[in-house]
């Protein structure tokens, strides 16, 4: 008995799912997807959309390449970097983020990286990691990442809301 249940169970599912796909006539097109924003260049400010509607404008001022890990704390055969970046909250509600989930690298061999939790002499962490931005305020500070030998940054990528959000920004570093 209960065997049966379970393949008739199977089958109602299997059904289901297949009536649920439905083809498409020939010639119907599926609606567009949005549009690519484009690459910016450092310097360049990015309006970018975090989770629940709060806006910010990013703002990548420079890569520094390399940048010194102080008594020799970095990991040996990594060259280390950092990306400054001025936050501005430009909604109406306070924002909490943290920088080191929302910037990753995309590197010269096509591979993204994500923050390391190193610190550089050249300049200080977006608020010791954790941003808490009043709307209209703001906060300028680095995220550090180690690359390995050979590879540089080809892309400063800005997600949201730790990739939450649907919007995000690049910059290239030339």
């Amino acid at each position: 008995m209960r065997r049966r249940v379970v393949v008739w169970c199977v089958l109602v599912l299997a059904a289901a799912s297949c009536s649920a796909h439905r083809a498409e006539p020939a010639g119907a097109s599926s609606p567009p997807a949005a549009p690519a924003r484009p690459v910016a260049h450092i310097g360049q400010t990015l309006q970018l959309m975090r989770i629940g509607g709060q806006r910010i404008a990013v703002t990548l001022t420079e890569v520094i390449a390399p940048a010194t890990v102080p008594n020799g704390w970095g990991a040996a055969g990594k060259t280390y970097l950092a990306t400054k970046l001025r936050i501005e909250n430009t909604g109406t509600t306070t924002i909490v983020g943290n920088s080191n989930s929302d910037v990753s690298v995309v590197g010269s061999d096509d591979q993204s990286y994500q923050a390391d939790l190193a610190t550089v002499t050249e300049c200080h962490d977006v608020a010791q990691r954790w941003f808490l931005i009043a709307a209209g305020a703001s906060t300028t500070g680095c995220v550090v990442f180690a690359l390995p030998p050979g590879v540089t940054a080809a892309k400063v990528r800005y997600a949201p809301s730790s990739g939450i959000s649907e919007d995000v920004g690049e910059w290239l570093n030339p």
